[in-house]
């Protein structure tokens, strides 16, 4: 069995690269050939391919549409749920997402074990969202890496950042600080 690691990249020219790397088969694709790749993962072309990791690169991602379940990438794409996902991960490139962003990620990656966030910025605290019960029971991990330096994990009884090191969560001050660094960095 070929696993499919699918990188999406909305902003470069379209290319398609097919590669082996430790059993398994690494595919990226840009904009112009989402069609391509989800066909593919969906099996309409008669090949059933499980999917273990998404990533979606270079801010590709626009929204999570909550009637469907789906994610819609920049290009207009919908990327629907895949069974087999078992990590998504959202490279946002000085995006700021909000609490409605990230609840509609989590809501798409819950069947997933991981949800990875770079080089984005997320809200100081998602209070307001219940994880579903199983996400708890099945270890489920949230991961933001704001800087290069910093990697949170989303502490999901108090819906706070901790961080990854040191087990501390994040003061509002710290996020602040950051939350400055991010937008002069990005802007």
């Amino acid at each position: 069995m070929v696993s499919i690691c699918c990188m999406i990249r909305d902003r470069q020219p379209p290319f398609l690269d097919i590669w082996h790397a430790y059993r398994r088969a690494t595919l990226s694709i840009t904009s112009g050939l989402h069609g391509t790749l989800w066909r593919r993962c969906k099996g309409t072309s008669g090949n059933k391919i499980p999917t273990a990791l998404i990533s979606l690169q270079n801010g590709s991602y626009r929204a999570v549409d909550v009637t469907t379940g789906s994610i819609i990438l920049e290009s207009g794409v919908m990327l629907p749920r895949v069974s087999s996902l078992r990590v998504l991960a959202i490279n946002a490139w000085g995006r700021e997402l909000t609490a409605e962003d990230f609840n509609g990620l989590v809501s798409y990656s819950s069947q997933c074990s991981e949800l990875h966030f770079y080089r984005c910025f997320l809200p100081w605290s998602v209070t307001t969202y219940r994880f579903p019960a199983h996400l708890h029971s099945a270890n489920f991990q949230v991961l933001w890496k704001p800087e290069d330096k910093k990697v949170f994990i989303m502490d999901l009884a108090s819906g706070r950042w901790v961080n990854k090191e040191t087990k501390v969560s994040l003061t509002e001050r710290e996020y602040s600080d950051m939350l400055i660094r991010f937008r002069l960095e990005w802007k």
